[in-house]
């Protein structure tokens, strides 16, 4: 356990001191391959989904981000969306093909979010449908997908969190497809959001990432922990072969430990976000 919160430790100081991470750097990553999906006209990169993902890479050690290259414009929406439901499709399918053994989250916010949405469930229409290898990896490599402020909120869907009861502005007619996936889901909707909730409240669309972060951050992390102690395995310490999960027999942590472990890194992440 002193080991994971000394690279959690070494993680916080990395993500303090340097950029966001964009590109995928070839190696395999030894806790959460993270792919993030920017909103609609933010500028490339993380966007405001970043605290997000940064924070998963501190309760999950070892963990890599990467963003989708897509237009993320409001001109020429869904032709922008449908760019960005496959580009996630192409970073998850590369990611499989190179690290059959790492676990992939998902995280979008508005337009990045309804992509995020048609990437596992398909578009309503004919501009992107899932393919067999990306339901594949659907089923074996991606544990999370968070979205906020989805256009395509669905109300009374099981993977709903936040306030709104409401449907989005380009809500699902049928969500069956996502169900298979329900409880590695969550998506973000509150009252008022003009998008997701058809509100009349612009600032509640770009208030997620204060409100939500950090549990979001934890859904992920407890996603991962979840599939390391059902497969009997903890994070690959060894940075020869981060591809290759170390079994119970070499190095093993129960549930209790690594509730302690993420309950002391959240602690760390709510003191920096008062600093």
């Amino acid at each position: 356990m002193k080991e994971i919160l000394s690279q959690a430790v070494t993680a916080l100081a990395a993500i303090l001191q340097t950029r966001d991470t964009l590109l995928w750097d070839g190696k395999c990553a030894t806790g959460v391959h993270i792919i993030v999906a920017r909103g609609s006209t933010e500028a490339p990169g993380m966007g405001r989904a970043a605290p997000v993902a940064r924070n998963a890479t501190l309760l999950v050690p070892g963990s890599s981000i990467v963003t989708v290259d897509y237009p993320a414009t409001f001109e020429n929406y869904f032709i922008s969306q449908a760019a960005g439901a496959a580009g996630f499709e192409r970073l998850v399918l590369q990611h499989v093909e190179a690290c059959p053994n790492t676990k992939i989250a998902l995280i979008g916010y508005s337009q990045g979010a309804h992509a995020l949405m048609d990437a596992i469930c398909g578009a309503a229409g004919d501009a992107y449908q899932v393919s067999e290898k990306l339901t594949m990896a659907l089923k074996e490599q991606v544990i999370a997908s968070v979205g906020f402020g989805d256009p395509s909120h669905t109300a009374g869907a099981p993977w709903n969190a936040g306030t709104s009861n409401k449907t989005g502005l380009f809500a699902r007619n049928n969500v069956t497809a996502c169900e298979p996936y329900a409880d590695r889901i969550r998506s973000y909707c509150d009252t008022g959001d003009i998008y997701c909730d058809l509100g009349d409240d612009a600032a509640i669309h770009g208030s997620y990432f204060a409100n939500y972060s950090i549990a979001a951050a934890d859904f992920i992390a407890t996603q991962y922990m979840t599939i390391q102690l059902k497969n009997e395995t903890v994070p690959a310490g060894d940075a020869s072969s981060p591809d290759t999960p170390v079994k119970s027999g070499a190095k093993s942590l129960n549930r209790a430990s690594w509730v302690g472990v993420v309950a002391g890194v959240v602690g760390t992440i709510g003191f920096l976000g008062m600093l």
